[in-house]
């Protein structure tokens, strides 16, 4: 069987499509991951290819002109404007298309615009991404609610969640240290946070708070791991870590290599996971990095949502406040205060929880049956 997995916006060693879909579905035949950015591998099972262009766009018909030389069985299409790819090989090559849906994209499209604009453009592209989705062979998502957003449950034929739970024992590896991370990686941090650096996502609010537990720790190290994707963020990110004088506590690391990752957690006692409830996508889903920061066993502070609640706090994995700096403080004071007896009783629960259930190997069979059911070989 040949696989492919066509991306024009993920980097070829992303953790989802390299380093679990592509490695699972190894085990049913050749699987080549093409993208618009990343590395080349022509030598291993997953193979890894990149077209030659910086544009979205025009990666479209370079990613169908490579894909149509390997002759495939399935293709898995990751983004909607890919699934035109896939679309275009199956009437060429009569292979197979999934479409594999990693978030909320008409909740993110909507975002761009304020109300009543928003609430038209999620409608006009929901309506865009259910038209896609009722052209393919199959779709996969990475949780129910986003496939309740796009399929009715009567409907659903071919149809399942994959979530994008980390592998088990993702980080007990050793791992070369980068000659850029030499310096972070032979300290200690209280706090991280690994993500997008944005106002919602509560980068100001981690600031203020880490100026507030300045006073009852004074030797508070915090590790900041990310990009920003507005000048005018990191602009104003700049300017209040020095009006707050935090520039001794507050280390910030441009985005590495996701594979790296580990060697930054080990090293951590708490992951942040702060965000603004008013964003309904972000409150919808448990995001990788929170699984992630289990998996190392980092008790976790997060927002005092539904299912963050249901998650961190039933089950004694960290500690849920509210979208304040003063409450994001108080949780993470709780944890950094805890006997070192029961800190580890905490961390434990932590990876335990990843080893138990939430791991990729506990769905990896549902999306080979999947392909296996689709393409039969």
């Amino acid at each position: 069987m040949k696989i492919c997995i066509v991306s024009n916006s993920h980097h070829t060693t992303d953790v989802r499509l390299y380093y679990k879909m592509a490695r699972s579905l190894a085990k049913l035949g050749e699987v080549h991951l093409l993208c618009a950015t990343g590395v080349r591998n022509a030598a291993v099972n997953p193979f890894q290819d990149v077209v030659e262009t910086e544009s979205s766009w025009y990666a479209l018909p370079l990613l169908y002109k490579k894909a149509k030389k390997l002759k495939l069985d399935v293709v898995i299409c990751v983004e909607p404007l890919t699934v035109f790819v896939g679309l275009a090989l199956r009437r060429k090559l009569r292979c197979k298309v999934v479409f594999d849906v990693h978030e909320f994209f008409a909740d993110a499209f909507a975002e761009r615009f304020r109300p009543p604009l928003s609430w038209i453009a999620k409608k006009l592209y929901l309506g865009f991404e259910r038209r896609l989705q009722r052209k393919v062979d199959a779709t996969t998502a990475v949780s129910e609610k986003i496939l309740d957003q796009l399929v009715p449950r009567a409907r659903r034929k071919n149809v399942i969640a994959v979530p994008n739970y980390p592998v088990k024992n993702v980080w007990d590896y050793t791992c070369e240290t980068p000659m850029e991370l030499n310096a972070i990686c032979g300290m200690d941090f209280d706090l991280i946070y690994i993500g997008g650096l944005t106002e919602d996502r509560g980068i100001f609010k981690i600031l203020r708070s880490v100026s507030i537990l300045r006073n009852e720790f004074p030797s508070l190290n915090v590790l900041i791991l990310g990009k920003f994707f507005d000048p005018e963020v990191e602009k104003q990110f700049n300017e209040q870590l020095n009006t707050l004088n935090l520039n001794a506590m507050i280390y910030y690391q441009s985005w590495i290599p996701a594979e790296k990752i580990g060697l930054l957690l080990k090293r951590s006692r708490v992951g942040l996971w702060v965000f603004n409830p008013q964003n309904k996508r972000m409150s919808r889903a448990v995001p990788l990095k929170v699984l992630e920061y289990f998996a190392a066993g980092l008790p976790v502070v997060s927002i005092n949502t539904p299912l963050m609640r249901d998650l961190v706090e039933q089950n004694g994995l960290g500690a849920c406040c509210e979208f304040h700096s003063e409450s994001i403080a108080k949780a993470v004071s709780g944890i950094l205060k805890l006997k070192k007896s029961e800190y580890r009783l905490m961390s434990q629960r932590c990876s335990a929880l990843i080893d138990q259930k939430y791991n990729w190997e506990a769905i990896e069979p549902q999306l080979l049956d999947l392909v296996q059911k689709l393409a039969p070989r």
